[in-house]
C-alpha cells in the first residue's frame, strides 16, 4: 500500500507547505470522486480512495505525524533501537515544568517561562528540520536515530510549550 507521499504525488519531505499538500490533495480527489463513477463498484471504490486521500492529506498537514511518515519511509533494516531522551534534555524538561510550577502565580513570571520555552521550541524546530533533511540526503541508521531523537525533542517540547501557554 502506498504511503502519503505516494498517495498524493508528493516528494518525501519535511518542508512540505499546506498549500502543497491541499493542492495535492485536490488534484487526487478530483480524479478519485465518486461522483465521476456511473457504475455502484466503481463508485464505493472510489469513496475509499477519496477517503484516503484525505487521510494522506491529514497526515501530512501534521508536522509530526509527517516527521513519522519520514521516519517510517527511510526506517533502515534492521531497524536500530530508538534512542532514549539525553539525560542533558530529560534534566532540562524536569527544570522547565519546575519553572511552571514555580510561576504558576506570578503572570511576570510566567511570561518569561513562555518566552524561554518559545525560544527553545524554536531552536528545537531548526534541530529537528535539519535532522529531517540530513535524513533524507542520506538514509542511514546514524541520521534516521537522529532524526527521530529530534522529532521526539520537538514533540516535548510543543507539549511543554502548549502547556505553558495555558
Amino acid at each position: 500500500m502506498a504511503d502519503s507521499f505516494d498517495m498524493l504525488g508528493l516528494p518525501r519531505s519535511w518542508r512540505l507547505t499546506a498549500q502543497e499538500i491541499r493542492t495535492a490533495q485536490r488534484k487526487c480527489s478530483i480524479v478519485a470522486h465518486p461522483d465521476r463513477q456511473p457504475d455502484p463498484v466503481a463508485r464505493q471504490n472510489s469513496l475509499q480512495q477519496a477517503s484516503r486521500i484525505n487521510a494522506a492529506a491529514n497526515e501530512l498537514l501534521d508536522p509530526m505525524s509527517r516527521g513519522n511518515a519520514l521516519l517510517k519511509s527511510f526506517e533502515p533494516r534492521p531497524k536500530p533501537t530508538d534512542p532514549k531522551p539525553t539525560a542533558e534534555f530529560l534534566m532540562s524538561m524536569m527544570a522547565l515544568r519546575e519553572a511552571v510550577d514555580a510561576a504558576t502565580q506570578d503572570k511576570q513570571a510566567r511570561a518569561v517561562v513562555v518566552a524561554q520555552v518559545s525560544a527553545q521550541l524554536s531552536a528545537i524546530e531548526l534541530e529537528t528540520d535539519a535532522a529531517m533533511m540530513a535524513l533524507i540526503k542520506r538514509p542511514e541508521p546514524d541520521t534516521w536515530c537522529a532524526a527521530f531523537d529530534a522529532l521526539n525533542r520537538l514533540r516535548s517540547m510543543r507539549r511543554a510549550h502548549a502547556e505553558c501557554a495555558q
